[in-house]
């Protein structure tokens, strides 16, 4: 097939002539019916559906043709940061719209870091048995990350060893960070390598920083205004020796180098969800070891999803270790992801405020109360309001599908979300479909296995 793209007096001549009664003003030429160029040029003027060269897959509402939605947007030309955010109240698919979305960025090659509150992504990451892994949070354990860990004395970079301060930093709960302070922690963790040659761990440093408490500050020729021993040693207490939050530091290696070839990690936080402090210290844990083997090359293209969230982010220093990694993000070739059920769960405060203001690519599904709220955090156009009161859902007919407003930039429409049974088993994420699937996989050890089997089975049923 040919393309064809008629231009100005063929084109209006295509067009007016397309009407009825009109089509004796073609010629034999114009009415060759072996050619379907006629017939795709009117398309083209008739639709708001437009592929873009790549991009993520979903349907048009018109017509359910799949069209491509370019949500990353490598040359910038809609928007500055291709962070994104996903809306919906529970049981409309917000997880599995996000399993959507991510399963065509890990097939075009996107490392993907999931931290997941809800247990959503287990079935997607079995797909691929050889290239994910899943880091479960267990009670009193660690997750085998030691920040202080060298492998060899020169991995101590100028940007590792930023990195090691700027995460004292944070345990300390340092309100007011300046450039003085910084120097001097990196001077004592500088000072601290320079003398331990092995064994780095946070327990280390603490007993280092003991040892030498009384002559620290003299030798380092520091402020105590910029590096307090006292307070230092007082509030790491907690996270060493008998401390309540020991455990989380239980570890004389580093576990991190099992994620550096695996393109799909999740972390499954699920048992620490209510308690502020580990989650705070694991979120930190985890940036430490996805900047040390992830974010090492900055060339290769890379997303972290936070799911099941809303709660947590009430809390000020998990809240503030989410705004850390937009920060961070915008050094690499990367996206922060975000799925809440409303958007007033994000609190109104600066924090949230600089969150989405950094988050450009919005999707919303079906909401029966209302899109105000949404309409007046994100600022949306009377035309954006109308898209999201038009969204309909069918979950009843033989072709079940959803609806989702897409706005990238200043650009929005409404589109569909329909997949075959197979995917659509496995993105379900709860209920008792899910516990099948998954009772199947048990048995099988083999995903793609279970969910043909599960299909099997119920159309057997039915």
């Amino acid at each position: 097939m040919v393309p064809y793209h008629p231009n100005g007096e063929e084109r209006k001549h295509y067009f007016l002539n397309s009407h009825p009664c009109h089509a004796s003003n073609f010629s034999n030429e114009d009415l060759y019916v072996s050619d379907m160029k006629h017939a795709l040029c009117l398309y083209i003027n008739n639709t708001n559906y437009k592929s873009d060269d790549t991009g993520i897959i979903f349907n048009d509402r018109q017509y359910n043709i799949p069209v491509l939605k370019d949500v990353w947007d490598e040359e910038k030309r809609r928007i500055k940061a291709r962070n994104f955010a996903i809306f919906a109240p529970t049981g409309e698919g917000k997880s599995f719209l996000a399993n959507n979305i991510l399963r065509q960025y890990f097939e075009a090659r996107v490392r993907l870091v999931i931290i997941d509150l809800g247990g959503s992504y287990a079935k997607f990451a079995h797909l691929y048995p050889d290239q994910h892994i899943i880091l479960r949070y267990e009670q009193g354990k660690n997750l085998g990350i030691n920040p202080f860990y060298l492998s060899n004395p020169a991995d101590l970079s100028p940007e590792r060893l930023e990195d090691l301060a700027l995460f004292l930093l944070e345990l300390l709960a340092e309100e007011k960070v300046n450039k003085s302070r910084e120097v001097a922690v990196k001077k004592v963790v500088l000072h601290y390598y320079k003398h331990i040659q092995g064994e780095h761990s946070l327990a280390s440093l603490y007993r280092f920083v003991d040892q030498r408490k009384d002559t620290l500050i003299q030798e380092l020729q520091l402020k105590e205004t910029d590096f307090n021993v006292y307070s230092f040693l007082h509030i790491l207490s907690e996270y060493v020796k008998d401390g309540p939050y020991s455990f989380l530091f239980h570890t004389s290696g580093d576990q991190t180098y099992t994620l550096e070839d695996k393109q799909l990690i999740v972390f499954e936080l699920d048992e620490i969800k209510d308690n502020k402090e580990i989650l705070s210290v694991m979120l930190k844990l985890i940036k430490s070891a996805i900047q040390r083997t992830i974010w090492r090359n900055r060339s290769e293209r890379g997303i972290i999803l936070f799911d099941e969230f809303a709660k947590q982010l009430k809390f000020p220093n998990v809240l503030e270790s989410v705004e850390f990694y937009y920060q961070a993000i915008r050094k690499q070739n990367g996206a922060i992801g975000i799925i809440l059920q409303s958007i007033n769960q994000l609190p109104e405060n600066a924090t949230s405020a600089s969150i989405l203001e950094n988050t450009q690519v919005i999707y919303s599904l079906k909401n029966e109360k209302g899109y105000e709220a949404l309409k007046n955090r994100l600022n949306l156009s009377s035309h954006d309001l109308n898209q999201l009161k038009s969204i309909r859902n069918n979950l009843t007919g033989d072709r079940k599908y959803t609806e989702v407003f897409i706005k990238i930039g200043k650009e929005s429409n409404v589109f569909r979300l329909e997949v075959p049974p197979e995917v659509h088993a496995a993105y379900l994420t709860d209920g008792n479909e899910n516990e099948r699937i998954m009772q199947l996989y048990e048995q099988t050890q083999d995903m793609e296995q279970a969910i043909t089997e599960f299909i099997h089975q119920k159309n057997l049923t039915t």
